[in-house]
């Protein structure tokens, strides 16, 4: 019982501090958890590939691997519970109440956007620090690259991580490739009938491939605009939507299905969503991270972590980037504010001295400072 209730704090920690989504939240999780033993530094960046091709939310995919590790079955339950619960609570209220929200409150933008530039320096400092590791040799470098601009170009997630597990595969059985292979073994506008949101989200859940964002066209089918089947939403209420999924802790996915499951039927319906859109993807990821762990050896499984590994560090490069857009490279200049932030975070990070979550609050703070001085530094 005392090592599920330190699992569940520690996610629930993690989720509640850490703003906007999967990317960040694995970054923060892998420093938190290594420092505890219960994965090694590095683990849950090199699987990130694999949580990817697995249907559902990053965030609670790193929840499955951490609690299935740490306390079986009933670890990994507890373990999504306590990731998802941040941003069900929070958003039940949010839905309750968007009318009434300070959506252009410019002390809350200054603490978020303090928060984006701190996860720009811990995403990083997790990237640095794995950089070694992850990359070996010059196929590892080639895979990272093609991988990188591949994803640039638009290239659906998926595709590119099919075309490295491939690539990996292939010269793990080339002549001399299971020796050379360093990095192995590492429609109504109100349905009030609650079972709709249990439907809707358990098809959404099924069909997550690649983290929370791929659900925005889905929602957007589905509940934006005058010919969408359920709620008709306007388009600005959902562009709102999607700020204050960036804004606020948890997994975006979770977020979004709490609001519109709140909308469809109340805080039955909240809860409801939340929990079938976690559904599918956690027990798949159940499956397939006990089957990696069981047949890692196998030299087709060693050629597909050689192939995702390198693929893995694109994936963080082009987060990383996003996040900087967010909080560093503003309006086509640099933020000194958010460099600087971003710059602190990423030094605190990687000299493992302090507290990731620490870090994370420590950024906000230095946020709303920045944006709150009496000389106006400018974000």
């Amino acid at each position: 019982m005392a090592m599920l209730l330190r699992l569940f704090w520690e996610l629930f920690r993690i989720s509640l501090f850490v703003v906007g989504g999967g990317y960040a939240i694995i970054a923060v999780a892998d420093d938190v958890f290594a420092k505890r033993g219960w994965t090694k530094e590095g683990e849950l960046v090199d699987n990130l590939p694999v949580f990817q091709m697995v249907p559902g939310l990053i965030a609670t995919h790193v929840a499955v691997f951490v609690g299935r590790r740490v306390a079986g079955p009933l670890g990994a339950a507890v373990g999504v519970a306590a990731v998802a619960l941040p941003s069900v609570v929070i958003f039940t209220f949010v839905a309750a109440g968007y009318d009434s929200l300070p959506l252009d409150n410019a002390v809350l933008k200054s603490a978020f956007v303090g928060l984006r530039a701190g996860l720009t320096g811990i995403i990083a400092a997790t990237i640095a620090r794995g950089w070694r590791r992850s990359l070996p040799d010059s196929f590892a470098y080639g895979v990272c690259t093609v991988a990188f601009f591949a994803l640039c170009a638009g290239v659906a997630v998926p595709w590119v991580l099919v075309m490295a597990m491939a690539v990996g595969i292939a010269v793990q059985f080339a002549p001399g490739g299971s020796g050379s292979d360093r990095c192995a073994g590492s429609g109504a506008r109100r349905f009030c009938a609650s079972w709709l949101p249990l439907l809707l989200f358990l098809k959404y859940g099924s069909l997550c491939f690649g983290g929370g964002f791929v659900l925005v066209p889905m929602y957007i089918e589905d509940f934006v605009g005058p010919s969408a089947p359920f709620l008709n939403v306007t388009a600005e209420e959902f562009a709102n939507l999607m700020a204050l999924t960036q804004m606020t802790p948890g997994p975006i996915g979770v977020n979004g299905a709490t609001y519109f499951g709140f909308r469809l039927a109340g805080v039955a319906g909240a809860v409801l969503a939340s929990a079938a859109l976690l559904l599918p993807g956690s027990l798949l990821a159940y499956a397939v991270l006990g089957s990696l762990e069981r047949f890692r050896e196998n030299r087709i499984v060693r050629g597909v972590l050689r192939g995702v590994r390198p693929a893995a560090v694109a994936l963080m490069l082009v987060a990383l980037w996003a996040f900087a857009e967010m909080s560093v490279v503003r309006e086509g200049g640099v933020s000194f504010a958010g460099a600087a932030i971003a710059a602190l975070a990423f030094a605190a990070v990687l000299s493992r001295r302090v507290n990731v979550v620490a870090v994370v609050a420590a950024s906000a703070l230095l946020g709303l400072v920045f944006g709150s001085c009496e000389n106006g530094i400018s974000w």
